[in-house]
C-alpha cells in the first residue's frame, strides 16, 4: 500500500483500460490515496475478520458489484459491516445519484446479514476521505 505502482503495473492498468499513460498515473496516485487515506483501516488485516473486493450481490433482481465489503473484528462508528464505494467526485454526498446507489448497496447487504447486525455505508474520496452515509 505505501509503496506505489510500479512502472510494469502501470502499464498494464493502462492497457486494461485503454487510458493514456497520463491518465493511468493520475488513477494510480487516486487508488494509492485512497488507501492511505481516512479509510486505511478498510485495508488493515489486524482489524478485518473478511473482506472482498468487487463483491457480487443480487438485489431486487438487479446484479450489484461493491467496490468493498469489510466486515471489521470491532465495531466502527455503531457498524461491523461496511459498504466501501470508491468516488473520485470531490463531494459525492451532493450527488442524490450516488447517494442511492449507495444505499441500494446498503440495503442489499443488510437482508444478507444476521437481524441485529449494524451495516454502515460510506464513499472513499479520491482526496482521501471517508464521506459517511450510515453507520447504524
Amino acid at each position: 500500500r505505501s509503496s506505489g505502482w510500479d512502472a510494469r503495473r502501470l502499464a498494464r492498468l493502462a492497457r486494461e483500460f485503454s487510458l493514456p499513460a497520463s491518465a493511468a498515473q493520475a488513477a494510480a496516485a487516486m487508488a494509492q490515496t485512497i488507501l492511505n487515506g481516512d479509510g486505511a483501516w478498510a485495508w488493515d488485516d489486524d482489524a478485518l475478520d473478511m473482506a472482498v473486493n468487487e463483491a457480487p450481490l443480487q438485489h431486487q433482481g438487479q446484479s450489484l458489484r461493491i467496490d468493498r465489503l469489510v466486515r471489521l473484528r470491532q465495531a466502527r462508528a455503531g457498524a461491523r459491516w461496511w459498504v466501501l464505494d470508491y468516488k473520485s467526485a470531490a463531494d459525492p454526498a451532493r450527488q442524490p445519484a450516488l447517494m442511492e446507489q449507495l444505499q441500494r448497496y446498503r440495503q442489499a447487504v443488510q437482508q444478507q446479514q444476521q437481524p441485529g447486525e449494524a451495516v454502515g455505508a460510506a464513499f472513499l474520496t479520491g482526496e482521501g476521505r471517508v464521506v459517511v452515509l450510515a453507520a447504524d
